[in-house]
């Protein structure tokens, strides 16, 4: 203990006449066993204003629509593929854009449709992701019997579900027993996606589950387009 406290006060005094001399000022230096002082953190990256081929789900995450179905993947604004009835346009303002269709519709099956959206900042991705939101909200009915239901979905920011209740069971029943599709819609950063199942002959809640677990993997790449980082 004493000589602990014999180092620290030669050091002080050290320190002390060294300032006193107009020297130049000591750079200081962790004493053993203290941490250095944490570095500043290095500067967030730019969000991405392109979109990849390599942030939209693979093929073989398509397992829905059965192994070796037709792919179709292209580039440029176009309307967000959404029932007719719901239709909302294309994104406002978009700068780039990247769809995927995967299946052919073949024997009842679903076709997997996915697009990827880039604005010029987050803000203007959060104005596009509120405008579909108040777009499926109030989203009008369809040839009868048709429903559409909107609901929140827990993936990203602003995530949002709509299904489609082909024969409106649901009007009287549960929406997951009824026959029908579904399509999720959520932003990460300068960027909203849409993920959805369009056509086939399977369960609303067979679909919400199958696009709820796509939603989320195409979400985690969606990295790219997060100035904050991942």
């Amino acid at each position: 203990m004493r000589n602990t406290t014999l180092t620290s006060t030669i050091v002080l005094c050290a320190l002390t006449l060294a300032g006193c001399a107009g020297g130049p000022e000591p750079v200081a230096t962790a004493e053993p066993g203290v941490s250095a002082p944490a570095t500043s953190p290095s500067p967030t990256a730019s969000a991405a204003t392109d979109v990849a081929p390599d942030v939209m789900l693979t093929e073989a995450a398509w397992t829905v629509v059965g192994p070796g179905a037709p792919r179709d993947e292209s580039t440029g604004v176009v309307d967000w593929r959404l029932p007719e009835a719901c239709a909302a346009g294309d994104p406002t303002g978009a700068s780039a854009m990247r769809t995927v269709s995967q299946g052919s519709g073949e024997f009842e099956a679903p076709v997997g449709v996915q697009q990827v959206a880039v604005l010029a900042d987050a803000d203007a991705a959060v104005a596009e992701a509120e405008r579909l939101t108040a777009a499926l909200g109030t989203c009008t009915e369809g040839e009868p019997p048709t429903r559409y239901v909107a609901e929140p979905l827990a993936v990203g920011a602003q995530g949002l579900g709509l299904a489609t209740d082909y024969y409106g069971a649901s009007a009287s029943g549960a929406l997951d027993d009824a026959m029908g599709t579904y399509v999720a819609v959520t932003r990460r950063g300068n960027a909203v996606m849409l993920v959805g199942l369009d056509g086939g002959e399977g369960t609303v809640g067979s679909a919400r589950t199958t696009v709820s677990g796509l939603a989320q993997q195409g979400w985690e790449l969606l990295c790219p387009f997060d100035s904050a980082g991942c």
